[in-house]
């Protein structure tokens, strides 16, 4: 058997007292607005599945992605490769340490 919580929405309740005092409109318009709003930022919205590799492989695909280019971004080789920006970083600062990289 399954149980279900009872649903506390006081909070929300109260948010959407205030968005309906302030914007004048009704309940039902206020929430239509809400989904609204929230589909369209939805829908520029990209989910990225990040990939646990290990270190090794990831430093082989960090200095492949960075052969031939003058500047790249941690950012940018974390968004190619789909990995962490945290492990990435880790991996430029070894891999500058080693004389691979230089930081900018």
């Amino acid at each position: 058997m399954q149980y279900v919580y009872p649903l506390d929405l006081t909070e929300v309740e109260e948010e959407l007292k205030c968005i309906t005092e302030k914007l004048r409109v009704s309940r039902d318009e206020a929430v239509r607005e809400a989904i609204r709003f929230f589909a369209t930022e939805l829908k520029v919205v990209e989910i990225v599945e990040l990939r646990d590799i290990p270190k090794e492989q990831a430093r082989k695909e960090i200095i492949n992605f960075l052969t031939g280019k003058d500047r790249v971004w941690a950012d940018e080789i974390a968004d190619a490769l789909r990995l962490d920006l945290a492990f990435v970083n880790d991996m430029l600062k070894e891999l500058w340490e080693e004389g691979y990289v230089e930081p900018d």
